[in-house]
């Protein structure tokens, strides 16, 4: 029985589909996503860790953010069709990430990192409103059903002090932006 929990949802449910050609484009667009990330870490992570900061921690900055070569994964992707409003479109799909990303931190002096960045989750995406003309959506909203698993590890002076609070504040950021 451990075994079944292991495979894909697509196996283990009939109404989950197998979206390989999914990962294709994700694959491609993997190079925006790393664009991205940069532009919002700088605008939304940077600013809540130094909020949550001591005074002496707030010359907080990211000096490298890489999102690396290996892309996120959909293993399985299931869209609502019944009990669901005219006006929206829900799709439920099992993603899942263990890339090369790897980011560098500046703090106090002292640089730190995080790499072998992992995590899993059921993230439900909606679509709305649909629109009688193109691009047919006007917004697409995302979430996670339950906080997904997520696991990192620290590199540099991260990696051999761990400064009080320091990680709790990274788990606490991420977390609140990843809900």
């Amino acid at each position: 029985m451990a075994q079944l929990q292991d495979l894909p949802a697509w196996v283990q449910f009939p109404d989950t589909e197998r979206v390989e050609w999914m990962n294709k484009v994700i694959h491609q667009l993997w190079p925006y996503v790393g664009e991205y990330t940069k532009t919002f870490m700088n605008d939304f992570i940077i600013p809540q860790v130094k909020a949550q900061m001591p005074g002496m921690f707030k010359n907080f900055k990211f000096t490298k953010m890489d999102m690396g070569d290996i892309p996120c994964r959909v293993g399985g992707i299931k869209v609502y069709t019944t009990n669901v409003g005219r006006d929206r479109i829900i799709v439920d799909m099992d993603v899942a990430y263990a890339g090369d990303a790897d980011f560098t931190v500046s703090c106090c002096g002292f640089q730190g990192g995080m790499n072998n960045i992992q995590f899993s989750g059921k993230l439900r995406a909606i679509l709305k409103p649909l629109l009688p003309y193109p691009p047919m959506v006007g917004g697409v909203s995302g979430t996670f059903l339950e906080m997904p698993k997520m696991d990192f590890n620290l590199t540099g002076m991260g990696e051999m002090v761990e400064l009080p609070g320091l990680i709790d504040a990274i788990r606490s950021v991420i977390n609140s932006q990843v809900q």
